[in-house]
C-alpha cells in the first residue's frame, strides 16, 4: 500500500494504482476530464486533468499517472485552475454556442465543466472559429456534428480497441482536425451507440433518440437487458411510463461499460401497441372475473398441463412449478428446442437469445420438442410467456388439440390468437424478479414503468390459478418465492441475501428460510 496526501488529507492506495481513480475514490467525485474512460487505453489528449504534485517540475496529467507512496496532490489549487480554465478556453474556441437546440443539453460534460471551472470572459472572438461539419449521419443509428467535438478520441478509441472495426478516425491536421468514417465506410457495427455514450459534448448523438426528450424530464432505473443470454446490465430511462431509451450499467462482470445496438432499442418493445391491456376470452375483450370462471369450469374434472418459458423470472417458473406439482399436472418445459437462437458475436451477443434459459434449466425444467406437445390433446394447458405457435407450425396445431389453451402474456402474440382466455401480465420493465444469464449469475430486475391498469402480476395469476385447481399457497410476491427458491431448492442458495446492484454468482450462497404450500 502507498500513503499519498490529496488536498491535505492522507489516503492509502495500492502501490500502481491510476492517479485519476485515486482521486475520484478520495474527493468523491471525478476531476474535470474528456478523454479518460476506465473502459479505454489512456489518451492523455484534453488536459483537463491536470494536477499538482509536489516535487513535480509542471502539472501533470492524472489519468496518466500513478499513485506512489508519499506523493502530495494538490487538486484544486490557483495553479490548477488557471491551468483547468485555460484549457476549457482551447475546447471551446471553435466550439458553437448551440445548447439550446443541443440534444446533449442535460448530460454534457463540456457544460459542467465549465459551469463548475470555467465561468470567464473569452478572449476570442466569434467571427474566428472554424466551421466544421453538422448533422452528418454517419450510420443507421448515429449522427455526427463535427463542430461540437472536442477531439477527445473516446469514439474512434472505441471503434479501435473494443469492436476493432476501425470506421471513426481524426483526419486533418491543427484547427483543422476533425472525427469522421473512413472513406467508404459507415458506423454500422451492433455497438454504434455505445460511442454516443462516450461522446462528453454533443458531437455524436443517436438518431433513435434525438430530440425525443429533454434528459432532465428522465427518470432512470436499473434494470437488465433481457435480449439475450447475457444479461448486460443497464439503466430504463422513461418518463409518464413511457420508455424512451436503455443505457449501459457497468459490471464488470457481465458487461463492462458497453451494450449491444439491438438490446437497447429493446425499450420499443415496451411501448409496443401489441401490449395486452384487457384479459381476452376467445379474442374479445373481458373482465378477470369471466376469465377466472371460465378456466374454473374449464379445469373442472379435466387433465392439466403447463408449459413456462425462458423468458418468465426466476420466480414466476417457480410459482409454475409449485402449482403444477400441487395439480400432479405435466409441466412440458420451459422452450421449443431449436428456437429462440441466433449468431453470437466475440463481445456480448448470446447465441441464446433468451434472458432466463440458465435459470429455467436449474430449476429443473427442460427443453422440449413439437412431438411433446402432442400430450396436451384433450387437456386445459397454461402457457406462461411463451409464444409456442409463432416459434412453430406444429407446436400451433399441437396447441388446437387442448380442450382449453390459457395464455399468460405481455403482448398479443400468435399464441394469443389460439387461446381461449389470455391473462395479461405485466413485462420486465414492471415488476421485480430475477434473471439468470449465461455465467449462472443472478440478476434483479426492477420496476421502472406503471403497468396498464388491468395486467396483473403473473406470481398473483398463477396463485390465483392454483386456487381454481384447488390448492393455497402462502407466497404473494417474487421476494417470497425468492425466499423459499433460496431455502428449498438445490443450488439458489446464493439468492438468500438478494442479488444486489451487480447480481451474485448462484455457485455461492447458504439456504434461508422456508415457505411453501398452506398445509389445510
Amino acid at each position: 500500500m502507498a500513503t499519498i496526501t490529496i488536498d491535505s488529507v492522507e489516503h492509502e492506495f495500492e502501490a500502481g494504482m491510476n492517479l485519476f481513480e485515486a482521486i475520484r475514490e478520495a474527493n468523491g467525485e471525478p476531476l474535470p476530464h474528456f478523454c479518460y474512460h476506465p473502459g479505454l487505453s489512456i489518451a492523455g489528449v484534453c488536459r483537463m486533468c491536470q494536477v499538482e504534485i509536489e516535487g513535480a517540475p509542471k502539472l501533470v496529467v492524472a489519468c496518466n499517472a500513478t499513485v506512489r507512496d508519499g506523493m502530495v496532490v494538490h487538486t484544486r489549487s490557483e495553479r490548477v485552475n488557471r491551468a483547468v480554465q485555460s484549457i476549457l478556453n482551447f475546447h471551446l474556441l471553435h466550439h458553437p454556442v448551440d445548447c439550446p437546440v443541443c440534444d446533449q443539453a442535460g448530460e454534457c460534460s463540456l457544460q459542467d465543466f465549465y459551469m463548475e471551472h470555467g465561468l470567464y470572459e473569452s478572449e476570442i472572438d466569434i467571427e474566428d472559429k472554424i466551421a466544421k461539419g453538422k448533422v452528418k449521419p454517419i450510420g443507421e443509428l448515429v449522427m455526427l456534428d463535427a463542430e461540437r467535438c472536442v477531439l477527445c478520441a473516446r469514439c474512434t478509441r472505441f471503434t479501435s480497441e473494443v469492436t476493432k472495426t476501425h470506421e471513426l478516425g481524426i483526419f486533418n491536421r491543427g484547427n483543422h482536425a476533425e472525427i469522421d468514417v473512413a472513406p467508404g465506410m459507415t458506423l454500422d457495427n451492433n455497438y454504434s451507440l455505445n460511442t454516443v455514450d462516450l461522446c462528453p459534448v454533443g458531437a455524436l448523438t443517436s438518431r433513435d433518440f434525438r430530440f425525443q426528450k429533454r434528459v432532465w424530464w428522465l427518470s432512470e432505473n436499473d434494470s437488465v437487458c433481457t435480449g439475450c443470454a447475457t444479461g448486460c446490465n443497464m439503466t430504463v430511462h422513461h418518463d409518464a411510463d413511457v420508455a424512451y431509451r436503455f443505457k449501459p450499467r457497468h459490471n464488470d462482470a457481465v458487461n463492462g461499460y458497453w451494450m449491444c445496438d439491438e438490446g437497447r432499442l429493446g425499450y420499443k418493445q415496451l411501448n409496443a401497441e401489441s401490449r395486452l391491456g384487457q384479459p381476452l376470452i376467445d379474442g374479445s375483450e373481458s373482465s378477470w372475473e369471466a376469465a377466472f370462471e371460465i378456466i374454473r369450469q374449464a379445469v373442472a374434472g379435466s387433465q392439466v398441463a403447463f408449459v413456462g418459458s425462458p423468458h418468465a423470472t426466476l420466480e414466476e417458473l417457480f410459482a409454475l412449478r409449485r402449482v403444477a406439482e400441487a395439480a400432479s399436472a405435466d409441466l412440458l418445459g420451459y422452450r421449443l428446442a431449436g428456437t429462440e437462437r441466433g449468431e453470437a458475436d466475440d463481445l456480448l451477443v448470446s447465441a441464446d437469445r433468451t434472458p432466463n434459459a440458465t435459470g429455467a434449466a436449474r430449476l429443473g425444467l427442460r427443453e422440449f420438442d413439437a412431438d411433446a406437445l402432442a400430450s396436451i390433446a384433450g387437456k386445459v394447458v397454461f402457457v406462461l410467456q411463451n409464444d409456442l405457435a409463432g416459434l412453430d407450425e406444429a407446436a400451433a396445431v399441437a396447441l388446437k388439440s387442448a380442450s382449453c389453451v390459457v395464455l399468460l402474456a405481455t403482448d398479443a402474440n400468435a399464441t394469443a390468437s389460439l387461446a381461449k382466455v389470455v391473462l395479461p401480465i405485466r413485462n420486465a420493465a414492471e415488476k421485480t424478479g430475477t434473471l439468470v444469464n449465461g455465467q449462472g449469475r443472478a440478476q434483479a430486475l426492477n420496476v421502472a414503468l406503471g403497468a396498464p391498469e388491468h395486467s396483473r402480476d403473473a406470481i398473483a395469476v398463477l396463485r390465483r390459478i392454483a386456487q381454481l385447481l384447488g390448492h393455497e399457497f402462502a407466497w404473494e410476491d417474487a421476494q417470497a418465492l425468492c425466499s423459499e427458491l433460496a431455502g428449498t431448492v438445490e443450488g439458489f442458495a446464493a439468492l438468500s441475501g438478494g442479488c444486489g446492484e451487480l447480481g451474485v454468482n448462484l455457485d455461492a450462497g447458504a439456504p434461508t428460510t422456508v415457505g411453501g404450500e398452506v398445509q389445510s
